[in-house]
């Protein structure tokens, strides 16, 4: 499968009409050097390489490494639990004790998110 190359001067067009505003700083992507946008949900972006998490301090940098790997962790439990309950709508005899262990490592991994 190749993958379609964005031309980032459209990209950056379509950005400005949507009323995103072109920033000063540019995408901390090695070689893209290209400008950001903030868009209007406050959302910062890179016309190539999509969102972007502009930081300031290691703080900064170790709070959104750990929400970014929480949302990944959250969306593979609930693919899980999907496959489960997937799982279970075709077995004649269901075990619902995997699904309720999986629903309560969902629920613990997204009280952790919001602390």
């Amino acid at each position: 499968m190749s993958r379609r190359r964005v031309d980032p001067v459209k990209k950056m067009a379509e950005l400005l009409k949507l009323g995103a505003v072109m920033l000063a700083e540019t995408c901390p992507v090695e070689g893209c050097n290209l400008p950001l946008f903030k868009l209007p949900s406050g959302e910062i972006i890179c016309p190539v390489h999509g969102k972007i998490h502009v930081v300031k301090t290691d703080e900064e940098a170790r709070e959104v490494r750990k929400k970014v790997v929480l949302t990944d962790i959250l969306d593979r439990l609930e693919n899980k639990v999907l496959n489960i309950l997937s799982d279970m709508i075709n077995e004649p005899h269901p075990e619902p004790g995997e699904l309720s262990e999986w629903l309560d490592v969902l629920e613990k991994v997204r009280r952790i998110k919001k602390t």
